[in-house]
């Protein structure tokens, strides 16, 4: 005897728990105190000091955003570049260090640009902001990867960022750093993403690391709360699915 659940069921489980979620972060959004602690993520612990780096060098940072789109599948991972990208443009205008910021998804352009825009604002010199310091290279995946190469070898980029949607073609920016022997930073969810990266660089975050890569970066709350309800969302629904299965097993033994 299985354990048969109704599609109504389903969605009624769905909609507590994304009302939960939402509960969880209003309630530790409302509290004063610390901020919550994560797991660091090793693969941008140095990040900072590559910044550092490459101001007293006069270098520039290159981060990749890659293809996703934002009404695509892959929206939700670009999103979390986007993150990333709003920790990493506040520590180089802090530096004077203004980044490149390559995508290849013309969605993208626009956020990217708002992201570095509000950067400068930030700071109060809005009027040394330039939008063509984010490039569109091209909506194919191959064309892209190969122009965001162009980009990494050309003079004064010290370092590599790769964070959002990319499949194998990565391997062709990797490719152009390592023969420049730059740093590279990566953060991305394909396996064969995974796969092309993983011998490139040991500074890596992968799955669902990418999503809290933003979060530590910024350090900003919002971002640190939504981390937590989701581990308190996923808690939650290992223990219904543990539960289900025992009361199907128990089922199959009455």
């Amino acid at each position: 005897m299985s354990l048969n659940i109704e599609p109504h069921v389903w969605a009624t489980l769905f909609l507590v728990l994304s009302a939960l979620v939402l509960g969880i972060q209003a309630i530790l959004r409302g509290r004063r105190g610390p901020r919550p602690a994560i797991r660091p993520l090793p693969a941008f612990q140095d990040l900072r000091d590559e910044i550092k780096r490459a101001a007293e060098s006069g270098g520039i940072i290159h981060i990749a955003l890659g293809n996703g789109g934002l009404n695509e599948e892959d929206a939700v991972t670009s999103l979390a570049g986007l993150q990333l990208v709003e920790a990493l443009a506040d520590a180089a205008v802090a530096y004077n260090v203004p980044p490149i910021i390559t995508v290849g998804d013309p969605t993208l352009l626009p956020l990217a640009q708002d992201t570095l825009r509000r950067a400068y604002e930030r700071r109060d010199i809005a009027d040394l902001y330039k939008p063509d310091r984010v490039q569109f290279v091209a909506p194919s995946p191959v064309a892209y990867a190969a122009g965001a190469a162009n980009v990494v070898t050309a003079a004064g980029v010290t370092a590599s960022v790769i964070i959002g949607a990319f499949g194998a073609e990565v391997s062709l920016i990797t490719d152009a750093g390592a023969q420049r022997n730059l740093p590279l930073f990566a953060a991305v969810a394909a396996p064969r993403a995974i796969g092309a990266l993983y011998p490139a660089t040991d500074r890596l975050a992968v799955g669902e690391e990418l999503y809290a890569a933003g979060a530590q970066m910024t350090e900003k709350r919002r971002y640190l709360v939504s981390l937590v309800a989701q581990d308190i969302l996923r808690v939650f629904l290992i223990l219904f699915i543990l539960g289900a299965a025992a009361l199907a097993f128990w089922g199959i033994l009455k």
